[in-house]
């Protein structure tokens, strides 16, 4: 059995101004993204991932950086950190950059919304390519890392729909899910089966075949910003 922890990256300055970014560079994690990096790494110091694989934005690199430095070289992963395009955000063409709010007066939200299966973005990517992409990635990893813990770096839609594969949903439902920045999604790999082990989750132990690791059933309650 492989386990993939899929953590989305902390909060953005992007998240907090309400833009649509995408694949956009240049992006950063805010002050409260700081510190929900730190968290993870706070909460995860004792968890050893055999590989670590990241989306090669900013603001994935930045919430991993936190957990990495906090070890010493004699201590820091063995491998290094893997950029993984099949895991990088959606590529949301002509939408990226604009703000939420305004995107969702447009005639294609509501079909973003309804029917994804169906759209492609202006310029950008279909969510069917997307589909199929986090599908391949998910099935190489279980393929080359057999029996290891995995951690994946990425974003909310995409965890959002490694999700919905993994739960054999309809993929128009995939909106359903939430998926909070910094949480953490877990599934399993097993000759190609999957099995969801926990979704959105903040940091409370939990026993996956034996091994301890830090896992929850919710993100609990809501903490007041500083």
């Amino acid at each position: 059995m492989t386990v993939i922890f899929l953590l989305r990256h902390a909060h953005s300055e992007a998240n907090g101004a309400g833009i649509l970014a995408g694949q956009m560079s240049g992006i950063h994690l805010s002050k409260v993204g700081k510190r929900e990096a730190k968290t993870f790494a706070k909460n995860y110091r004792h968890v050893k991932f055999d590989q670590i694989y990241i989306s090669p934005l900013e603001r994935c690199s930045e919430t991993i950086a936190p957990y990495l430095a906090q070890f010493s070289k004699t201590r820091r992963p063995t491998k290094p950190i893997i950029e993984n395009l099949n895991f990088i955000e959606m590529d949301y063409g002509a939408w990226s950059g604009l703000k939420l709010q305004k995107l969702a007066l447009k005639p294609l939200w509501r079909k973003i919304q309804n029917n994804p299966i169906t759209v492609t973005f202006p310029e950008g990517e279909s969510f069917r390519s997307l589909n199929l992409r986090i599908k391949k990635g998910l099935l190489e990893i279980g393929r080359l890392h057999k029996k290891k813990n995995i951690l994946i770096v990425t974003h909310g839609d995409v965890i959002k729909i490694a999700t919905a594969i993994a739960l054999n949903m309809d993929f128009n439902d995939f909106q359903k899910i939430a998926i909070d920045p910094a949480s953490i999604t877990a599934i399993s790999i097993t000759d190609k089966k999957f099995r969801v082990l926990t979704v959105n989750s903040k940091a409370e132990p939990v026993a996956v075949d034996g091994q301890r690791f830090v896992l929850g059933g919710g993100a609990g309650p809501k903490t007041k910003r500083k």
